[in-house]
């Protein structure tokens, strides 16, 4: 019985780990982020298929609301890594809350990020950064990561 129970304790840390490192800048960090299916960087995120990650953060100040910006860099080039806009709208995917927040608020916001069939299979980092009504951070972290075939 005790095996057991300590079985199911340990899935979620399996499952499970920060992966996320801070974005440059002095911006705000995200306290954990969890990629499904991701203990440790690089993460593999499957051509075809969507990548879902937790991001807890504590709001600085209040918010109103919020939108989240990635950017993806891989081969010495940087650029923009657009989210649909259902996707990209911060507050309409937080967990237990929602906007506005009060400041010092503890948030867990769900990102999916869609990795369309037609992306390259390289090695990359990608910068998510949560920004308020007036384009301020409010959360960041990067994440060490490759795109990958699947199988």
């Amino acid at each position: 019985m005790f095996r057991a129970l300590l079985l199911i304790a340990l899935v979620p840390a399996v499952v499970y780990g920060n992966v996320g490192r801070a974005c440059t800048n002095g911006r705000p960090q995200a306290t954990n982020v969890n990629i499904l299916g991701c203990t440790a960087p690089p993460c593999d995120l499957v051509r075809g298929q969507d990548v879902i990650a937790y991001i807890d953060f504590t709001t600085d100040r209040a918010v109103t609301s919020m939108t989240t910006v990635p950017t993806a860099t891989a081969l010495g080039i940087t650029a923009p890594y657009p989210l649909p806009a259902e996707f990209a709208d911060t507050c309409a995917w937080l967990e237990g809350s929602s906007c506005p927040l009060s400041a010092n608020e503890d948030v867990t916001y769900r990102l999916t990020i869609p990795v369309l069939p037609i992306y390259p299979l390289v090695s990359l980092s990608i910068e998510i950064d949560i920004v308020d009504q007036d384009s301020n951070s409010v959360s960041c972290f990067v994440v060490d990561a490759r795109v990958v075939a699947a199988n």
